[in-house]
């Protein structure tokens, strides 16, 4: 009786090593004439976090990608939103811990409630709703795949032109499953082709990140892609929602997260009473967003870089 209950502890033990074990999962998958490297996360499983890391010092500040991942110690990390190259401003929404902390001016956002439900919401709707069903959101685009289908559209999406020089590539997308895909392709290519990747890997949507210079990615305990130049913010993954926790400070300076939350507090109306029991309240205000004309970014200055 004791054998097989240490059998059955063993067992267990080792069925929940390899479930955690295979949350994140890294691979090289050719596609083509091009070589992918693809990082998989379970949202399925509850312990795993994605989330947003910013330069040290907040929004505006640079800082290495190989400082950012030493510092937040993710499991895996990719390169996040475009930005611009003289201000260091990223040019899409992002939110940290519930909080938004930073709001720009283009694409569509991946965002992740406290669920670990992944969704990609465009900019508008998300602005009108103030992101306040999501934990994790980082407006990045252009839209690659929407619903199944290859969806580039620069303009549409409040973009310039020169994103469609070949460059190297980062992206993210979202399976039919519910999986995340962060993907870096390391030669130069088009973001058709890369919408096509996207697509053959089993994403039913799918985002550009930044790319060119602004290349980065981080798995399986060594850095494969580094950035030429300093970063602004990044994609991460965290393997338990302890460390993801205890990273907190790592990802956005604590003083931005008070700050904000302390905005939000005092934007947010009074409570009003619909009935006995029940009290109805305004979503939170999110912070002021920035126009278009505050971020060159349709200048060649944003990547491709």
């Amino acid at each position: 009786m004791i054998k097989r209950m240490l059998i059955a502890i063993l067992l267990g033990y080792l069925v929940s090593s390899a479930a955690q074990a295979s949350s994140v999962s890294y691979e090289v998958v050719k596609s083509g004439r091009i070589a992918a490297h693809v990082v998989t996360v379970s949202l399925a499983d509850p312990e795993t976090r994605v989330t947003v890391a910013l330069a040290r010092g907040g929004v505006g500040k640079g800082e290495s990608f190989k400082s950012i991942v030493k510092r937040s110690r993710p499991v895996a990390a990719i390169t996040g939103t475009f930005y611009d190259t003289k201000t260091m401003i990223p040019t899409g929404d992002i939110a940290v811990f519930g909080t938004v902390v930073h709001t720009g001016c283009v694409g569509s956002a991946l965002c992740i409630d406290s669920q670990n439900k992944a969704v990609v919401v465009p900019l508008r709707k998300g602005r009108a709703e103030g992101w306040g069903a999501y934990e994790t959101v980082l407006g990045c685009g252009p839209s690659l795949v929407t619903n199944g289908a290859i969806s580039v559209a620069l303009s549409k999406e409040g973009f310039g032109s020169s994103l469609t020089a070949p460059a190297t590539r980062t992206a993210v997308g979202i399976t039919r499953a519910g999986k995340l895909l962060l993907v870096a392709v390391n030669r130069k290519t088009s973001l058709h082709a890369v919408a096509r990747l996207m697509k053959s890997l089993g994403a039913v949507d799918a985002l550009s990140l930044d790319g060119g210079s602004s290349t980065g990615f981080y798995a399986n305990g060594r850095f494969i892609a580094s950035p030429s130049r300093q970063m602004t913010n990044l994609l991460v993954v965290y393997k338990s929602f302890s460390d993801y926790a205890y990273a907190r400070d790592q990802l956005v300076p604590p003083a931005l997260l008070d700050k904000q939350a302390a905005r939000t507090a005092s934007a947010r109306p009074a409570e009003v009473k619909a009935e006995p029991g029940v009290v109805i309240r305004a979503a939170s205000a999110s912070p002021a967003a920035i126009s278009p004309r505050d971020i060159p970014m349709l200048l060649p200055d944003v990547s491709n870089r």
